[in-house]
């Protein structure tokens, strides 16, 4: 094991993901995550109006419903980019353990669109290659090849699973 290399802790998960086939994990990732889009704020931009709060409050949700049915949209052209359907069990920032129904191998390199929440729409991609994990039908994707944003997404979901998972065990 390499000691330079950062320790993630993990979650057990069942969310989607979508892959496609790569030729190198040192090719550019197909996927790019607006991280623009995910921090506007009309609401402020709305404040040097003079308008009602009403309606300011209206305009500012109308936003966000209009983002939702484009992010919406936009998922069939992700499937079309992306045919292979992953069904993910266990994640963290080092990678991701996942079952699919689609014919893989050992050592195939692939590029997966993790969907790590469904609305608001939030996505994180990432490349690497497959082994075989230690459970049968299970494979296992170590990231190799993902942007800073999209690690620190998948890392904030598994903090945020990880709180939910204490939370539910105090209350039992």
């Amino acid at each position: 094991m390499n000691p330079e290399k950062q320790q993630y802790s993990k979650v057990k998960t069942r969310i989607e993901g979508m892959a496609r086939i790569a030729s190198s994990v040192h090719t550019p990732l197909l996927f790019r995550n607006s991280e623009a889009l995910n921090q506007r704020h009309p609401a402020s931009d709305l404040d040097e109006c003079k308008i009602p709060e009403c309606l300011k409050v209206y305009l500012t949700e109308l936003d966000r419903k209009l983002d939702m049915l484009l992010q919406l949209q936009s998922m069939k052209q992700f499937e079309d980019s992306y045919p292979i359907k992953l069904e993910i069990r266990e994640i963290s920032g080092e990678g991701i353990t996942f079952e699919t129904e689609s014919d893989i191998s050992k050592n195939t390199v692939l590029e997966a669109v993790l969907v790590l929440e469904q609305l608001p729409l939030k996505m994180s991609g990432a490349k690497g290659m497959v082994t075989p994990a230690a459970s049968e039908g299970l494979w296992h994707l170590s990231f190799e090849n993902i942007r800073e944003h999209d690690l620190e997404t998948i890392i904030q979901f598994v903090f945020s699973e990880q709180r939910e998972l204490i939370r539910s065990h105090k209350l039992l």
